[in-house]
């Protein structure tokens, strides 16, 4: 089989494959210790302290997981056509893209992880901030955060990979259901929050779900995501 031949395709700009989604995070890492270092000079040690529990929920390390969110998307709406194209089939793209989903998760993990280990251990870079170090990532030990990681990447590449692949196979109706399916759940949700004394409880209550019940959740829509997308893949469509 010609997997490699399918890893290779994924990979073959090394730039936009690795490069640019690790130079984005590099910047936006660097923008975080010039804003700590300004609030530092300011307001002292109290800044520091305030950083540091304010930015459990810091959103810059979507600088990096941003992109590998959308690989999944460009994986079937790019390479798949391509693939195929080329004479490869449809199990040895999905098997070779696996494997490509499997890598980018394990690495970018591991990044993630060394990245929270330096952060923790040098005080949040000696400022307090946190990049790496997040509720997004995990701020359990660091084995943790190896674990989330490597989930939620993985999870998103198989969903997003579904989601496109359901595009090939029923076009255009299938995304006029399927926003129209996610409009009215964001609907039902605010709904709920503004009306419901009982869901408002119900959502606060979860933030104290165990870590393991939570990675049981994303582990559980990662394996539907993949199911899905690979009974889709058989007989979707290159558009």
């Amino acid at each position: 089989m010609r997997i490699r031949n399918v890893i290779q395709l994924h990979t073959v700009n090394r730039l936009a494959a690795i490069g640019w989604p690790l130079i984005i995070m590099s910047m936006s890492l660097a923008l975080v210790i010039v804003i700590g270092a300004i609030a530092v000079s300011v307001g002292g040690a109290d800044a520091s302290r305030g950083m540091n529990v304010g930015m459990q929920w810091n959103g810059a390390i979507f600088a990096l997981l941003g992109p590998l969110i959308g690989f999944g998307f460009t994986a079937m709406g790019q390479y798949f056509p391509l693939a195929l194209g080329l004479g490869l089939t449809r199990r040895e793209f999905a098997i070779g893209t696996a494997l490509v989903f499997l890598g980018n998760a394990l690495f970018y993990a591991t990044i993630v992880t060394v990245g929270k280990v330096v952060e923790v251990a040098t005080g949040g870079f000696g400022l307090g901030v946190r990049f790496f170090d997040t509720h997004y990532t995990g701020v359990g030990p660091w084995w943790q955060t190896l674990v989330q990681t490597s989930l939620v990447i993985l999870t998103v590449c198989f969903v997003g990979a579904a989601i496109t692949t359901a595009f090939h196979r029923w076009g255009q109706s299938f995304l006029w259901v399927f926003w129209i399916a996610l409009g009215l759940l964001v609907l039902a949700f605010v709904a709920g929050m503004l009306l419901s004394a009982g869901f408002q409880a119900f959502v606060g209550s979860l933030g104290s779900v165990e870590w393991a019940t939570w990675m049981g959740v994303v582990a559980v829509i990662g394996a539907a995501g993949a199911a899905a997308w690979l009974a889709l893949v058989r007989r979707a469509q290159v558009r």
